[in-house]
Formats: C-alpha cells, sequence, structure tokens
C-alpha cells in the first residue's frame, strides 16, 4: 500500500498532516511513520535535521536562531506515536510550547511543511552555506537601522 505522506512540493520541502501529539517524543523531534519516510523522503534520520512550520503561518524566526528538529522513524518501538501517522502523518511531543514557538498549536489535520533544505543542500556543503551567509551580511541584512 503507496503511503501518500510527506508529499514533496518543492525539492527537500515536505508538508504532511499534523497527526497528533506523543510522549514517545522528545523537544525537537517530529516523528513520522518509518515506511513513509523512506518512500516519499530522501531524509536520513541519522544525519538529517530539518526546520518546521505550519503551512499558511510565516516562520519569523532568522534561520540561525531557528531549532532544528531531528527526524525520528516511528516503528513498532513507538506504538502510540506510531498509531498517529497511518499514512505518513507528522508527530509531535506531548507539552511542544518550544515547537508552537511562534506558531499556534496545530491541531489534528492541520498542515505541517518540513523544510529539509538546509540538511541536504547547506550543511552537505559548507563552503555553500558560507557564501550565502556572506551574501546576507552584503546585502546588509546584518546591519541594524539607523
Amino acid at each position: 500500500m503507496a503511503l501518500p505522506f510527506p508529499l514533496e512540493t518543492l525539492r527537500h520541502w515536505y508538508v504532511t498532516p499534523f497527526g497528533g501529539h506523543s510522549n514517545e517524543l522528545s523537544f525537537y523531534q517530529i516523528g513520522i511513520r518509518r515506511e513513509a519516510l523512506e518512500a516519499n523522503t530522501e531524509l536520513d534520520p541519522e544525519v538529517d535535521r530539518v526546520r518546521i512550520g505550519l503551512l499558511g503561518q510565516r516562520n519569523v524566526r532568522p534561520y540561525l536562531l531557528d531549532h532544528e528538529f531531528e527526524v525520528v522513524p516511528l516503528d513498532d518501538r513507538r506504538p502510540e506515536a506510531l498509531a498517529r501517522s497511518p499514512h505518513g502523518e507528522a508527530v509531535l511531543p506531548e507539552g511542544d510550547e518550544v515547537v508552537r514557538h511562534p506558531f499556534p498549536a496545530p491541531q489534528p489535520g492541520d498542515t505541517i511543511l518540513i523544510n529539509g533544505v538546509a540538511a541536504k543542500r547547506l550543511l552537505a556543503n559548507p563552503e555553500k552555506l558560507a557564501e550565502v551567509l556572506e551574501s546576507l551580511f552584503r546585502e546588509g541584512y546584518g546591519r541594524t537601522a539607523s
């Protein structure tokens, strides 16, 4: 049976419904059914870290201040979390105030954005990351208003 989520919308950007919370996950972890991760993404849970957001909500935190999330492949070792990801839905930890900030509390059925671009493109190529940061500072993003 093909699992429909996560769905890649742009290269290394995925969307998936929010399946709920689980106390089997820790802060800064996002769980997704293992088979769905393997079938629908290029994310490597052992290495890659992602940024998350809610569809329709702008992330106001600058990239360098945003926290990365560990991708947890859900299987029988986390049965409660696995039950919340039958089709590849995202599962977040219980008491996720840190996860939500600056977003509103996600509700089941909300769409979670999973951004793996940095893991796949920038962090895999540190020279490219340095170029991007240098460009941002050169363009004045690092300056304060006068």
